[in-house]
């Protein structure tokens, strides 16, 4: 069964649609009259800490006239991954979701909006009465008898009566109440969109990861595999030495030992690799059918993003737009309880017509009509307007407390990234220098053993070392690439680089 292609979350017009999208719900935010943003505020320094690169005096400008890419991937120069992901941006189930939250919440915005207009109904009321009326009362004024009316009897009447009317009602916005109420569900609106370019940010970060985890399983499998076949032929030299006597029964079983440890080892990194298989299927909106394509090797480092300052981060995350948005629709829905104390103003009216016939709804001269107007200040409510004030006045404080949490825990996603690239160099370097080691090593100790020179356990030891050295630095590579990607989306998502024809023109 074949799934239909989600363009909203994919390249060219699925990302025309999303920048409309959040474009329309900060537009709309903005041009709300009485919108004010809480204040919110995060303990940010001069310049990353743990970062030695962070640019110094123009890290500013850098920050303020760049641009994140949106395909941020494509820096890794792997075809297979930028087409990958773009699969998934375009057909993955949880951003499905997300897009569809943002429609959802236009809709609402919509809605809410929408109480701000005159309400105008027509009303159509066709009906049919029975009334009994006894005669006393019609001879006196009827004094010509009745054909079929008894005297003393009653006599019953069926009427019919059709009626067309026009309502109109309007609560007249004094005090902005409803208007802030408006701007509630339109930053609430903005916030989802926020939420929509985190969720697209964390998919395309996710299939980049998992993709890296592919690669390396299956270079890790090979390993395995070309280790297995080492280990086979060493196993059959230490066999042959044993039937002419060289070696003893404990060298024999050692080097089968070895065998079936790596045996055991390639079982497990092939379960690895079809897990990671079926799981970037699952993101790519695929079948789990664990089949997959890789590359051959592991993609090139990326040069690392130009970090800029940490304030700068606070226009680029996606999730600290969609809090701060939601700061604001909380302090929005505070305006609008303090102004429910104040008095409402209302203004009904309606317009219409009745008659016994249907066709003289629109002839006859039936025409009646009302116009009133209402005030309501609240007097008494059992303490329900200022508890609700109340409410809505401690969700703006725990609003304004998640922001800056989230902004805190932003913070820290860079210095760790920062931090961990530094430990990730040194890392793969040492265990670089320990797998040409540890090769070395390996082909020393098994020709001197073939030379009668060691015994085989220096061939074990020699031959494990090497097998781990090289399987760590596969690994090693793997996690870099992982904290490259995790440092970009720490960052906002993309290489955060200036415009072209920017730092020709920063004189003045």
């Amino acid at each position: 069964m074949s799934v239909p292609p989600f363009s909203r979350a994919g390249s060219g017009r699925g990302r025309a649609w999303r920048t409309l999208v959040l474009a329309g719900g900060i537009l709309a935010l903005q041009g709300c009259s009485g919108v004010r943003k809480p204040e919110l505020e995060a303990p940010a320094p001069a310049g990353y800490g743990d970062d030695a690169r962070t640019p110094d005096p123009g890290a500013e400008t850098v920050a303020e006239t760049g641009h994140l890419d949106e395909e941020w991937w494509t820096a890794f120069g792997d075809p297979l991954l930028s087409r990958l992901v773009v699969e998934g941006l375009e057909h993955n189930s949880s951003l499905r979701a997300a897009a569809l939250n943002v429609d959802v919440a236009l809709a609402q915005a919509r809605l809410d909006g929408a109480a701000r207009n005159p309400e105008l109904e027509a009303a159509l009321d066709p009906g049919r009465r029975k009334q009994n009326t006894a005669q006393s009362g019609l001879t006196e004024a009827i004094p010509i008898p009745i054909p079929g009316f008894e005297p003393g009897g009653v006599r019953s009447f069926a009427f019919t009566s059709y009626g067309l009317a026009l309502n109109v009602r309007w609560e007249v916005d004094l005090w902005d109440r409803l208007g802030a109420l408006t701007a509630a569900s339109q930053a609430e609106a903005a916030a989802t969109g926020a939420d929509f370019d985190g969720a697209r940010l964390s998919i395309a970060g996710q299939l980049a990861k998992v993709y890296f985890g592919v690669v390396e399983a299956v270079q890790q499998v090979e390993l395995a595999e070309r280790t297995l076949a080492s280990r086979e032929r060493t196993r059959d030299r230490v066999e042959a030495r044993y039937r002419r006597g060289v070696a003893v029964a404990l060298e024999v079983r050692q080097a089968r030992t070895q065998v079936a440890t790596v045996e055991a080892q390639l079982s497990a990194q092939r379960q690895t690799l079809d897990g990671l298989r079926r799981q970037m299927e699952v993101l790519l909106g695929r079948y789990p059918s664990g089949e997959i394509e890789a590359a051959a090797g592991l993609p090139e480092l990326p040069p690392l993003p130009a970090t800029g300052v940490p304030a700068a981060l606070l226009a680029r995350r996606p999730d600290l737009r969609a809090a701060e948005y939601r700061a604001v629709a909380a302090s929005e829905r505070l305006r609008a309880a303090h102004r429910a104390l104040y008095p409402s103003f209302t203004l009904n009216g309606s317009a219409g017509t009745s008659s016994g016939e249907l066709r003289d709804l629109l002839e006859g001269d039936f025409s009646v009509w009302s116009l009133a107007a209402g005030l309501l200040q609240p007097l008494l409510s059992g303490g329900r307007l200022r508890a609700g004030r109340d409410l809505v006045e401690a969700g703006l404080d725990a609003a304004e407390a998640d922001w800056l949490q989230t902004a805190l825990q932003a913070f820290a996603e860079v210095e760790s990234g920062l931090a961990a690239e530094r430990m990730l160099d040194e890392r793969t370097a040492a265990l670089e220098r320990a797998a040409t080691e540890s090769r070395e090593a390996e082909r020393l100790a098994e020709g001197r053993y073939r030379e009668g020179l060691v015994g085989y356990l220096q061939v074990l030891d020699s031959q494990r070392t090497s097998f781990q050295s090289e399987s760590q630095l596969l690994a090693a590579r793997r996690q870099q690439l992982e904290s490259r990607a995790d440092l970009i989306l720490a960052l906002g998502g993309g290489v955060y680089a200036e415009p072209a024809g920017s730092a020709a023109g920063g004189g003045g």
